[in-house]
């Protein structure tokens, strides 16, 4: 059973299919038992499976009934009613997310047991301390149905006989998400990119077709799938696992395969995944950074020139006028670590449209962010300058290539950095963006220059050295910071 809550906070549960329904009425605010790290997988598995059962269907209504959405989907596994069962006993038909045996004698290669769902997932933490391992002792169907979800649909490589999904640029990289989310919880997101994805289809009517759940599949381990007989949704599996009961609950039995489960390792993550963000020369899918999405990162994100943004990342005529966020999630994979799980929701401050009432290009979004962080880098520049002057004393003439100078102002600027965070997306910019401001150029110039200065204040005062020589070297390097910033603002008013 699946637990949801709704609006109010009260708590409901059902099966799969019910929280299908519930996600399509709406009644599904949020789900309690997802760990933060499952949140956007559990919402593309659902919203994948929901597509792909409706475009079968030849239908764009999405039901609000629990029948109804047993009958769409056990349509898209006729043959095999048992793929949407969390733990089916016979190997050779499949379980959810989980593929049948080719061989009776395949059984004997699932021979690492893991007794809990954390230690299926795809958290991968150091030597136990950052996140205790092994702690979900007891854990209800819901916490292995989503961690199979998470494993399967964004695992990465983890060494010989662990492979990784199709749907993200190499073993190592990541499978990140961006898109456009209405208010109203998960029930509304599920909705919104649902139905996007219908239009997608019939807007297509020759898209491809192929197999759609992977799962259902046999798999031996050895032959992987052709990426070009799947359907373009297809929703996949890297690893063989297989759910038993046991006399205390569930555990999960695991093998190794030879090959990955999807031949597409030289498309780089060009897979068509719906939140996929990808190269702008179409080479690869993007692959986020630890350094995660501030207000850099999030320019470079809807920056054109760098990105070809994904489907869902467009605002649409038929998306409400208010409450509409641009979602940015990933949790950051390395080699053999994991590099934080980041997630940035910026709201778009209410009705964001043009003259003929039609949403805001999100190019006019990453056009306006780009200036801005450009600015933002100039600022910060102009601010090292003078941090670095100060620290090393406030010379005549600062030597800006001392690496011990520029190591002890790094704080600094990350503390500058930050308070430009906090504010890049505020009212300001989506004045900026609707073009309702004179001069916005300057204003934002203006702004960075006062952070600059408060920043270089706190920065003066905590600045090593007696207070004979803290005096002149803060005077000289605060004239530094003044006289830059001054011609700076002052070019901004004419234009420059």
């Amino acid at each position: 059973m699946i637990g949801w809550q709704d609006e109010a906070g009260d708590t409901h549960r059902g099966t799969l299919f019910a929280a299908f329904a519930a996600l399509a009425g709406g009644q599904a605010h949020s789900f309690p038992a997802l760990r933060p790290h499952q949140r956007e997988p559990w919402h593309a598995f659902t919203v994948q499976v929901a597509a792909l059962a409706l475009i079968h269907a030849g239908t764009d209504t999405l039901p609000t009934g629990e029948a109804a959405w047993r009958d769409l989907l056990l349509a898209l596994t006729p043959d095999t009613p048992e793929a949407w069962e969390l733990v089916v006993d016979d190997w050779s038909k499949p379980a959810l997310l989980q593929p049948p045996t080719a061989t009776p004698a395949d059984k004997a290669a699932y021979k690492n047991r893991l007794p809990t769902p954390d230690t299926l997932d795809m958290l991968v933490t150091a030597k136990n301390h950052d996140l205790k391992q092994a702690r979900m002792v007891g854990a209800g169907d819901e916490h292995w149905l989503f961690a199979l979800v998470t494993l399967q649909t964004t695992e990465g490589f983890l060494g010989a006989g662990n492979y990784g999904i199709s749907r993200m640029n190499g073993g190592f990289a990541t499978r990140m998400s961006l898109g456009i989310r209405p208010a109203g919880g998960a029930g509304h997101a599920f909705r919104r990119d649902v139905e996007r994805l219908l239009a997608d289809a019939r807007a297509r009517p020759n898209r491809r077709t192929g197999t759609p759940l992977l799962w259902t599949v046999p798999w031996d381990g050895a032959l992987p799938l052709d990426y070009d007989k799947l359907d373009e949704l297809y929703v996949e599996i890297c690893r063989r696992v297989r759910l038993r009961r046991t006399s205390t609950g569930i555990e999960a039995l695991t093998a190794g395969s030879k090959a990955p489960r999807v031949a597409a390792s030289e498309l780089k993550g060009r897979t068509r995944d719906p939140w996929a963000p990808m190269k702008a020369d179409g080479s690869t899918s993007h692959t986020p950074t630890g350094a995660g999405f501030g207000y850099r990162q999030m320019a470079n994100l809807l920056d054109k020139t760098k990105i070809t943004l994904p489907p869902l990342a467009y605002a649409d005529p038929a998306d409400a006028p208010d409450g509409l966020s641009i979602v940015a999630a990933a949790l950051v994979r390395g080699q053999g670590k994991t590099e934080g799980l980041h997630r940035r929701t910026i709201r778009t401050h209410g009705a964001r449209r043009d003259t003929d009432v039609r949403p805001i290009a999100i190019e006019r979004i990453g056009e306006v962010a780009r200036k801005r962080a450009d600015e933002g880098f100039e600022a910060s520049r102009r601010l090292s300058r003078a941090l670095i002057s100060l620290v090393q004393g406030g010379p005549e003439r600062a030597r800006l290539d001392d690496d011990s100078a520029k190591k002890k102002t790094e704080r600094w600027l990350a503390r500058f950095n930050d308070a430009v965070d906090g504010i890049f997306f505020d009212a300001p910019f989506w004045d900026e963006v609707s073009g309702v401001t004179d001069n916005p150029r300057m204003a934002w110039r203006i702004t960075l220059r006062d952070i600059a200065r408060d920043v270089f204040d706190v920065a003066a005062e905590a600045a090593p050295g007696t207070e004979v020589r803290r005096i002149p070297a803060r005077a000289r390097a605060g004239s530094l910071l003044h006289y830059e910033m001054k011609k700076w603002v002052e070019d901004a008013e004419y234009g420059e």
